[in-house]
Formats: structure tokens, C-alpha cells, sequence
């Protein structure tokens, strides 16, 4: 054997000896041994996991769960599949039990025996080392289903469009995988998967389609369970958990708005709802105290519009800090009038006007009807680049210093709301569309999901998430604002063009049997799964928009 060789093969057997020395072993079990789910459907498993390893494990340092799929007789099907965050730490040397959410998005109905995971990211997967992994077998059913349909899609509109008809079981499937409950009620939906909470900005564009499959006084206690944690002074929280701890991502200014949209959705099912008292309070008084706290609280002196932090137009990561300080209003942050903020507050300020004219609360009527015609007019006046045909996203009222950058750039999410705001007249719309579709066809974009055509220029943001082009709230696919563009159109009377929208974002997400939170410009789901908003506003695109306008 040359000396090449020789030393190759000392190598290979000191690998045999050092590689348990270096990675330990890890047991996992499971409580599962037979799962029988619809595709997509998601199912906790409760995992035991027993670590003979020198280190601590967790998502923190790149280890995740995941899954591999075989067939009955052993073949592969598919071996590298969906991550998911582990919920605590595995402690080195210690036995550590947690539950685990996780879905099987295999496209074909069928058996098959899944061997779980753990994959240290980039690197190895746990089970390729010897750690010892548990196997469960899973009957998976299809989600297209008669039995799917009978048993959770009671509410179910024949569109005459097959792959219409098929969003409607995925839509589904999303809310359900969605839920949180607490002893057995339930508390409200996360956004995705991702997100162990309840965001009220998010509840406003999803709860009007929930109402089609779930009882009206569980969806009226979401709203609730906001009003409770109201601040005297009228402001709203952003997020409740399942414990009830509250929290508010402050650089935006939307939380309050979105609490009078969906409380609207409520309304339009029972209007006498919103006579309620919570703690001592009717809820229409505190839907009014939410939009006065705006009022007095939120607006640039000169202008008299609505102040936001320096985001993504609808984000919720301001331009700040490289961290999580970024979604908190700070001694950096710039103060911004964005089309965003002006268009949810009009749309809240008409739907309160809608509520307080059935009570007859005169005084009411006269002051918002005053202060909604001041806000459009405004908005019309400072934001609205006529040149351009598009609203700009931001000015900042102390400096003009990135007036020339955000000219250029088209927010589809802003100008999508400003639509349904009625800030946009027919031919605006219509030169609006035109200019949208060129600059869709200008990036080479396949979905008008897209959120800023074009994005800010790398690095603008330092926060991570945001500091690429086309990657999340700077630039990334949202199905979330796309399902809002579509919705706009529809209301007002472009049928031919929404469709042609909403049927690229449907054959996407048939074909992904998923939606996710964000996509990047090469249509890789990133971020959450099941993201909850794009589903509530797609639905509506194809309850109110497709089936009647």
C-alpha cells in the first residue's frame, strides 16, 4: 500500500473511533407510533428525548426537527423535508420532554413510514451518526377529499374554477392548523406557524373569512380579549399569548385601526353586539377611544396626518437597530407619514361611522365625518404622486433627505389599501395597474405579491431580515398584501385583472400545498407556514370578489 493510501485509510478508522467521542448519542422517542391525517394537517407529538451528548442542543445553534418520508417497503421517498424550530433546548446528558408541531405536506395520499429527526444545519442529520431515531407510521389521506369537505369545509362555494374550488380546502386547512386553544376554547389563530400568538392586524384580515366556519361568539371573544387589555387612554395592544401576556411592536401605527376593521366584521353579523359592555365600557366607546387615541396621540403637527416609524410600508421592523429593538419606537427611530397608516385609518374611521350611524351617535357622526374628510384630503394632498400614479410610501416630516429614493419605489401593500380606502379615483386605478404591471414584468416577477417594486437598496435596513433586496418586509412575495390587491380590484370593478392575479397566486399555492409567510425572488417559501392573513384575504377574494363582483 503506497503511503497515500495508508494514510487515507488511518484516517477512515480514526473517524470510526472519534466521531462518538466528539457528537455523543441522543435517543428520541415519541408518543405516536400510528398517525392517520389529511395532507398538510398538523399534529403535536409529545417528544422524549434522552441526550448522552457533550452539549446542549437547540435552534439557537442550527439543530432543528424534521422528518424522513419512506414508503412501506422501506424505499425513499423523500429525505430531506421541512424544518422545524425545536421549542426548548435539549441539555446535554439529561432527559427532556416537549411538544412539537409538525405537518406532512407529501403530495400523494397514501401509507408510509416517517422516521424522525434531528438535523444540525449544514451539517449532518442525527440519525446518519448513529443517534437513535423513533419510526411512526402515517396514513395519509387527501385533502381534496368528500371526507375532508364534509368534516371541517361545511361553508364551500362552487366557483366553476377547479383550482378555486381547491384553494378552498387549503385555506381551510391553514385556519385549522392555525388555532390556538386553551382548555379545550378557542383563544384566537396564530399568524403561522411560527407565531405562538394573536395579532390583532392580523385578525382584521382573516376574521371575516373565519366567520364561515366558526361560531360568531368565539371570533367576538378574540376581540374581546383585546378590548380587555385596552389602555385607559384608548391604545391597543399588538399581540396577546395563550397566558395573556401582552406586547406591541410600536413603529407601527395600525393596531387601532385594525381593531375597528374587525370589530366591523362582527358588527355586520350582529349589530347589537357592539353595545356590549366590557369592563364598565360599550365596545363601540372604546372602538371610538382606539381611533381618538390615534387622533391625539399619533399625528405630525404640519401635516396633521398620521405619524408611523421609518418601516417596509406596512412592516413592523422600523430602520433602527441590527436587532430586535427595531420593531420599538426609540431615541433613532424616524417618525414617517406612510400611505399604509393613512389608508387603514380612513378605512377604520368609515367603518365606525357605519357603527355609530345604526346607534345614531350624533355627536360622534359630525366629528369623524369631519376628521375622516381631513384625513383623505391630506393624504390626497401630501402623499399622492400624480407624475408617478402611485402613492409614495413614507415622507418624513424632518428631513427630505429620501423623498428622491421613495419616489421610485411602488408599494403594492400601501396602494393596495389606499384603494380600498377610496383614496383612488377609477382612472387612478387603472394608470395604477398599468404602472404595477410594468414594473412587474420589468423585475421578471410572477406574482403581484410582491411588496415593493423596487425594494430599498441593500443594506438600508440593518436589521438582518431586511438588509437584502427582495427578503421579507424589503421586497419579498406576501400573498398577505398580493390577496389585498386583488380584494381592491374586485371591489372596484377591474374583474378581469384580479382574476388574472388571483389565479397565479392560487396555482402557486395549490402546487406548494402551502402558503407561506414571505417568498424570495426565487419562489422558496421562507418564514412561517399556514400564514393565516393571506388566507383570510385570499378567501374573501373569492367569496366577495370573484362570486360577486
Amino acid at each position: 500500500m503506497d503511503r497515500a493510501k495508508r494514510k487515507f485509510a488511518i484516517f477512515i478508522l480514526s473517524s470510526l473511533f472519534v466521531l462518538p467521542s466528539i457528537y455523543g448519542k441522543l435517543i428520541i422517542k415519541c408518543d405516536k407510533e400510528n398517525l392517520v391525517l389529511f395532507q398538510g394537517e398538523k399534529i403535536e407529538l409529545k417528544i422524549i428525548a434522552e441526550s448522552k451528548l457533550p452539549y446542549s442542543i437547540s435552534s439557537r445553534n442550527r439543530f432543528y426537527f424534521s422528518y424522513h418520508i419512506y414508503d412501506m417497503a422501506g424505499g425513499k421517498v423523500s429525505y430531506d423535508n421541512r424544518r422545524f424550530l425545536l421549542p426548548v433546548k435539549i441539555k446535554k446528558f439529561r432527559k427532556t420532554t416537549f411538544k412539537i408541531p409538525v405537518y406532512f405536506n407529501i403530495k400523494e395520499n397514501g401509507n408510509y413510514k416517517i422516521k424522525l429527526d434531528i438535523v444540525k444545519e449544514g451539517e449532518f442529520w442525527g440519525s446518519d451518526i448513529g443517534w437513535e431515531m423513533p419510526v411512526i407510521k402515517l396514513k395519509l389521506k387527501s385533502l381534496y377529499s368528500n371526507e375532508f369537505k364534509k368534516k371541517y369545509l361545511k361553508t364551500f362555494y362552487e366557483t366553476g374554477n377547479n383550482l378555486l374550488d381547491k384553494e378552498q380546502y387549503l385555506l381551510r386547512m391553514i385556519l385549522l392548523n392555525s388555532e390556538i386553544n386553551v382548555d379545550g376554547k378557542l383563544r384566537g389563530f396564530s399568524p403561522g406557524s411560527n407565531y405562538p400568538r394573536v395579532w390583532i392586524r392580523d385578525m382584521a384580515t382573516f376574521i371575516g373569512y373565519a366567520k364561515l366556519f366558526y361560531k360568531l361568539s368565539d371570533l367576538k371573544g378574540m376581540i374581546e380579549l383585546f378590548l380587555i387589555h385596552q389602555n385607559i387612554d384608548g391604545e391597543i395592544v399588538d399581540n396577546i399569548d395563550k397566558y395573556g401576556k401582552t406586547d406591541k411592536n410600536n413603529v407601527s401605527t395600525d393596531q387601532e385601526s385594525s381593531l375597528v376593521i374587525a370589530a366591523f366584521k362582527i358588527f355586520e353579523d350582529d349589530n347589537n353586539w357592539i353595545e356590549k359592555e366590557i369592563l364598565k365600557k360599550k365596545i363601540i366607546d372604546r372602538l371610538e377611544g382606539a381611533l381618538e387615541w390615534v387622533w391625539k396621540n399619533k399625528r405630525d403637527m404640519r401635516s396633521g396626518l398620521i405619524l408611523n416609524g421609518f418601516t417596509a410600508d406596512w412592516g413592523d421592523v422600523e430602520r433602527s437597530y441590527p436587532d430586535q429593538r427595531a420593531v420599538k419606537l426609540s431615541d433613532i427611530s424616524m417618525p414617517s407619514i406612510s400611505i399604509y397608516v393613512q389608508a387603514k385609518y380612513v378605512q377604520a374611521m368609515e367603518k365606525f361611522l357605519q357603527m355609530a350611524e345604526y346607534k345614531n351617535k350624533k355627536e360622534s357622526l359630525q366629528l369623524w365625518k369631519k376628521r375622516l374628510d381631513f384625513i383623505k384630503s391630506r393624504t390626497k394632498k401630501y402623499l399622492y404622486l400624480k407624475d408617478r400614479g402611485y402613492f409614495i410610501t413614507h415622507i418624513t416630516p424632518s428631513t427630505e433627505k429620501y423623498y428622491k429614493m421613495e419616489k421610485e419605489i411602488l408599494a403594492v401593500g400601501g396602494n393596495a389599501e389606499a384603494i380600498l380606502a377610496g383614496l383612488m379615483s377609477s382612472s387612478e386605478i387603472k394608470k395604477f395597474i398599468e404602472i404595477l404591471d410594468e414594473r412587474l414584468e420589468k423585475y421578471d416577477l410572477k406574482s403581484v405579491s410582491y411588496t415593493l417594486l423596487p425594494p430599498y437598496p441593500a443594506n438600508f435596513f440593518p436589521h438582518p431580515l431586511l438588509k437584502k433586496q427582495w427578503s421579507y418586509q424589503n421586497g419579498g412575495s406576501w400573498d398577505w398584501l398580493g390577496g389585498r390587491v386583488v380584494n381592491a380590484l374586485f371591489q372596484k370593478g377591474f374583474r378581469k385583472k384580479a382574476l388574472s392575479y388571483l389565479m397565479k397566486i392560487v396555482k402557486k399555492n395549490i402546487k406548494k400545498s402551502n402558503i407561506f409567510e414571505w417568498e424570495d425572488r426565487n419562489g422558496v417559501g421562507r418564514g412561517a407556514s399556514f400564514y393565516t392573513g393571506a388566507a383570510g384575504v385570499i378567501g374573501e377574494a373569492i367569496w366577495k370578489g370573484y362570486l360577486r363582483n
